[in-house]
């Protein structure tokens, strides 16, 4: 298990998929508020970005620490967000040098913790899209947080006490400690508000549920164990491509806000949003996201499948994404999907990234 302060950038590695979590990736978000504040201009720098490039640029050996070392640490950081004191309220911000509104929001020193599964050496994170999810939201957020990776598999008792019997992701956010993953994201949504930090919420109601059953037809082909050649099989592979082409003609479907009135109504018109709802991520993007990489993945390396070559908006979906630190930074290693889905266990790595 390690400890990161985010500040982010790191690298994680495997997980094993949650037993309790068996709702859809996918919520229903909705907000009231048409009007979404504008993203930070591509030079602005939150908090993290310093001290994360600070903190990596030394490249002078470290020495080991021993699991005891970080569960005792892990343990302390657990009660000192369970203890501290509710942040208090202090002037109005100015966002991205905006003037306040006139109910602006009060920005908050959050204490807020991460702990996501760990990957096949104990340290990185692992293949667990409920993990990455949650890491994706907080990161689009712009707080600063910490994540810690935890193997619920190794008998570590101090773990075991500060966790408990559940198993990660767990957020502590001000000492709330928080366990299922809908109420983990409601909850983040709640409390880092606009003008401060981005909403998440999705515009447009269909993009909360786009591609809700891609992941279990997914699942239902990766699990078949018989014949390659099975009927069955194959069957399963097309209720595969079905699904994930709902989500491509849904990306190439143009949105309220992008249909042209005044278009010739002989040319069909295509959308060519980055993402799932618009041209920033939302919450929808943080559920579909760690999904399409699991499928790529492990569909190239183990089951001799590849995401059809016409379904184009998916592929334009996944390159645009991948240019994202938010989603790039966030996923396991190649090598830690392919071995949650019983392939070869990854080689010990020297290094992160």
């Amino acid at each position: 298990m390690e400890e990161q302060t985010y500040q982010n950038v790191n690298e994680f590695e495997p997980s094993q998929e949650p037993e309790t979590n068996n709702q859809d990736y996918l919520h229903h978000y909705q907000t009231e508020e048409e009007d979404l504040p504008p993203p930070p201009p591509p030079e602005h720098k939150y908090d993290f970005d310093e001290q994360s490039s600070t903190s990596s640029a030394s490249n002078e050996p470290q020495e080991p620490i021993s699991l005891g070392s970080m569960a005792e640490s892990i343990v302390q950081g657990v009660a000192d967000l369970k203890t501290s004191d509710k942040p208090t309220n202090s002037a109005p911000v100015v966002v991205n040098g905006d003037q306040p509104s006139e109910t602006p929001a009060q920005p908050r020193d959050n204490k807020i913790a991460l702990f996501v599964k760990a990957g096949s050496d104990s340290e990185c994170i692992g293949c667990c899209p409920f993990s990455q999810r949650l890491f994706m939201i907080l990161w689009l957020k712009g707080v600063v947080f910490n994540v810690t990776t935890v193997d619920k598999t190794k008998k570590v008792p101090q773990i075991n006490d500060a966790l408990g019997s559940v198993n990660p992701p767990v957020l502590i956010f001000n000492g709330e400690m928080l366990t299922d993953n809908q109420k983990c994201e409601d909850y983040i949504e709640a409390e880092l508000y606009p003008p401060r930090y981005p909403r998440l919420a999705c515009k447009h109601s269909n993009s909360n549920t786009i591609g809700n059953d891609i992941f279990a037809k997914f699942s239902a082909f990766a699990k078949f164990r018989g014949n390659p050649n099975d009927p069955k099989r194959e069957g399963m592979r097309k209720k595969l491509d079905q699904a994930l082409s709902k989500l491509n003609d849904y990306l190439l479907e143009p949105l309220d806000d992008e249909i042209d009135e005044g278009a010739d109504d002989n040319e069909p018109q295509r959308s060519s949003r980055k993402f799932i709802d618009g041209n920033t991520m939302t919450i929808a993007d943080c559920n579909m996201l760690p999904k399409l990489n699991m499928i790529q993945v492990t569909g190239r390396a183990l089951l001799k499948y590849e995401i059809p070559e016409s379904f184009d908006a998916i592929y334009r979906y996944l390159e645009t994404s991948f240019g994202m630190p938010e989603f790039r930074e966030t996923c396991p290693h190649d090598e830690e999907i392919v071995y949650f889905y019983g392939g070869r266990k990854p080689k010990a790595r020297s290094s992160k990234h």
